[in-house]
C-alpha cells in the first residue's frame, strides 16, 4: 500500500477508535462538549466488554498491514499511540482492573455529582436527559456491585482505607436531605414538570443506588476488603502492577529502577531544600520540622477560603503575563479558577485542572481545594497553580485541544499514553517558573522544591506499596519525613496511590526525559537554541508517549 492510501486508512481507523470510545464513555463524550450520548450512562456489564474487546480488536487488524508504511511523523505517532491504546484496552479487559475499583477520588458516589459541572440543563431536552441519566444509575449500579462480586471471586479485591473512606462518603451523601442534594441543584431553574421529574429520579433511584452501594460495601469492608495496600496482593497483582509501571510511564524501566531513580532525585532536591533552610538561619532543623514551623506561622496561612481563590487567580495572572518570554504560541481558551466541591473536597488533592470543551464554552478550571484553609500554607501554593494552571497543565492540554489537524483521539484525551508527556511537563514547568522569576522569594521556591521532593518520593512510595509491600503507614512516615506536605495532603496522597497503582510514576519519569531532551538539544544548537522553539516544537504534537520523544525533538532540529 502506498503512503497516501495508508494515511486515509489509518485516519479512518483513528476516528473508528475514538468514536468507540465515546460510545463506550457517554460521561466522558458529554465532558468534552459531544452531547450525542447525554441521556446515557456507560454499560459496565460483560455484554460491553465483549463489545470492547471486539472493537478494539477490530482496530487492531485493520492497523497491523500498516505497520512498516513509510508515514510521516505525526501518522507514525498516530500509527503508534493507537497500538499503543487498543493493547492498554485489551490488558484492562483481561486482567479485570474493574474488579477492585473502589475510588474515594473517581467512583461513581463523585462522578455522578461531579457530572453536573458539565452536562447542559439550558434546554428541556437537555433536562430530560441529565433524568434519564439518573434513571440509568440504577441499571449501572448493578453493573458496578456485580463487578466487585466478580472481584470477590477473582481474588481481587479493593483496599481497605479506599472502602473505608467511600463509606464515609455515601454516609454523608444520603444523609443529605434530597432536596438540599448537588444533584438537585439544576432543578432550582426548571419550570415545576422538570423539577418535579429530576426530584423523583433521585429520590427513587439515585439514593437507593447509593444506598445500595453502602449496604454492599459495608459487608464488604468486613469480609472482603484486603488489609494490604499494595495491587500486589490480588491475583495477578505483580503482572498488573508490572502493565500499569509501563503503561504509565510508557518505558520499560522497572519498579526496581523507577524506585532508585525516585531516591536518587530525593537526595538532590533536598540538598537544594537544605540550602534555603541555612540561608534562613535553621542548618540543624530537619526537613520535616521546617515544614511543620512554616505551616504553623499564621503569617504564612490564608484567612479564609476566599483568600486561597483570590491568591490562585493573582498567580496565574501574573504567570500568564510571562507566558511570551518562554513561549511563541499561546492557546486562546482562557482558565478559571474554582474551589473543589464541599461533597468531595475532604477526600481531593490540593488542586487539579479539567479540561475545557472542544468547543470552546467551557474553560479550563484549576480547581483548588478550599477545605480547611489553615492546613493550605501560602508558600505551597505557587507552584500548585503553575503545575495545574500554566504554564502547566493549561497551557499543554488547551494548545493539544486547538490542534485541529491532529485525530481527536490525540487532542482530547491520550489517557494512559500520554500520562508520563503531561504530568511530566507539569512538573516541568514548576521549575520553568523558577527560571521565570515567578517564585516571589525564597519561601516560595522552598514551595516549589517540596512539590519536587514530592513527585520524586512518588517513585519511591508507589513502588514501595505495590511492589516492595510496604504498608500504609511506612508510606505515611516516609513521606512525612522527605517532602514538605501537611498531614492532611500527606495521607490523602498516600491513599491516592493505594487506589491508583502507577499513575504516580508518571509525573518525574516524564519531567526527567523532558529535561534530558532539553539538554541534549541546547548542547546541540549551542548559541542558537531558542527556549520558546523548544517548547513550541515539544506541544505542538500534543500529549505523546515518551518513547516518542526523541523522534519529536530530532524532527525539529
Amino acid at each position: 500500500m502506498t503512503v497516501a492510501p495508508a494515511a486515509d486508512a489509518l485516519r479512518h481507523l483513528a476516528d473508528e477508535y475514538w468514536e468507540g470510545v465515546l460510545r463506550r464513555n457517554p460521561v466522558l463524550a458529554t465532558f468534552l462538549g459531544d452531547y450525542r450520548y447525554n441521556d446515557r450512562l456507560p454499560d459496565v456489564g460483560p455484554r460491553r466488554r465483549a463489545e470492547e474487546e471486539a472493537d478494539l480488536r477490530a482496530v487492531l487488524s485493520g492497523l497491523q498491514p500498516l505497520a512498516a508504511v513509510p508515514f510521516d511523523i505525526e501518522d507514525r505517532i498516530t500509527w503508534d499511540m493507537l497500538r499503543l491504546a487498543i493493547q492498554t484496552g485489551l490488558d484492562a479487559l483481561r486482567l479485570r482492573l474493574d474488579e477492585m475499583s473502589v475510588d474515594q477520588m473517581d467512583g461513581p458516589q463523585v462522578w455522578l455529582l461531579e457530572l453536573l459541572n458539565w452536562h447542559p440543563t439550558d434546554t428541556p431536552e437537555h433536562v430530560q436527559q441529565l433524568i434519564a441519566r439518573y434513571r440509568a444509575f440504577d441499571r449501572y449500579m448493578d453493573q458496578y456491585l456485580d463487578a466487585l462480586r466478580d472481584g470477590i471471586k477473582d481474588a481481587r479485591t479493593a483496599p481497605t482505607i479506599a472502602v473505608e473512606r467511600v463509606i464515609a462518603q455515601l454516609r454523608a451523601l444520603l444523609g443529605t436531605p434530597v432536596d438540599e442534594s448537588p444533584l438537585l441543584s439544576p432543578a432550582a431553574t426548571q419550570p415545576e414538570p422538570l423539577a418535579r421529574g429530576m426530584r423523583e429520579a433521585v429520590v427513587e433511584v439515585v439514593y437507593p443506588a447509593f444506598q445500595r452501594m453502602l449496604d454492599f460495601l459495608a459487608d464488604y469492608l468486613t469480609r472482603h476488603a484486603r488489609r494490604d495496600p499494595g495491587v500486589w496482593a490480588v491475583a495477578d497483582g505483580d503482572e498488573i502492577y508490572s502493565l500499569l509501571a509501563r503503561q504509565h510511564t510508557t518505558t520499560e524501566l522497572s519498579p526496581d529502577e523507577l524506585h532508585q531513580m525516585g531516591a536518587d532525585d530525593l537526595a538532590e532536591i533536598h540538598r537544594e531544600m537544605r540550602a534555603i533552610m541555612n540561608r534562613r538561619g535553621a542548618p540543624a532543623t530537619s526537613l520535616r520540622g521546617f515544614t511543620e514551623q512554616l505551616t504553623r506561622d499564621p503569617a504564612n496561612l490564608p484567612s479564609g477560603r476566599d483568600e486561597l481563590i483570590q491568591i490562585a487567580e493573582q498567580l496565574l495572572a501574573t504567570a500568564g503575563a510571562a507566558l511570551p518570554r518562554a513561549f511563541g504560541r499561546l492557546p486562546r481558551m482562557p482558565i478559571v479558577v474554582m474551589p473543589i466541591e464541599p461533597y468531595r473536597e475532604r477526600d481531593a488533592p490540593a488542586a487539579f485542572y479539567f479540561q475545557g470543551s472542544e468547543d470552546g464554552s467551557r474553560p479550563g478550571i484549576f480547581y483548588i481545594n478550599t477545605f480547611e484553609p489553615s492546613a493550605r500554607p501560602k508558600h505551597t501554593l505557587p507552584a500548585l497553580a503553575f503545575h495545574e494552571g500554566v504554564p502547566g497543565h493549561h497551557l499543554q492540554v488547551a494548545l493539544a485541544q486547538e490542534a485541529a489537524d491532529l485525530p481527536a483521539f490525540r487532542r482530547l484525551s491520550a489517557g494512559w499514553l500520554g500520562n508520563a508527556f503531561v504530568e511530566g511537563w507539569a512538573l516541568y514547568t514548576e521549575r520553568l517558573a523558577d527560571e521565570l522569576g515567578l517564585y516571589a522569594d525564597e519561601l516560595a521556591r522552598y514551595g516549589m522544591l517540596g512539590y519536587q521532593a514530592w513527585r520524586a518520593c512518588r517513585l519511591v512510595v508507589d513502588t514501595g506499596l505495590h511492589h516492595l509491600r510496604w504498608s500504609r503507614e511506612r508510606a505515611i512516615e516516609f513521606f512525612l519525613e522527605n517532602v514538605g506536605l501537611t498531614e492532611r495532603e500527606t495521607f490523602n496522597e498516600v491513599d491516592r496511590y493505594i487506589v491508583w497503582p502507577g499513575q504516580a510514576l508518571a509525573y518525574k519519569v516524564g519531567q526527567r526525559e523532558i529535561e534530558r531532551l532539553r539538554s541534549q538539544q541546547q548542547a546541540a544548537l549551542g548559541p542558537r537554541f531558542d527556549l520558546r522553539t523548544f517548547h513550541d516544537d515539544l506541544l505542538r504534537h500534543a500529549a505523546v508517549p515518551l518513547s516518542t520523544l526523541p523522534l519529536l525533538i530530532t524532527d525539529s532540529c
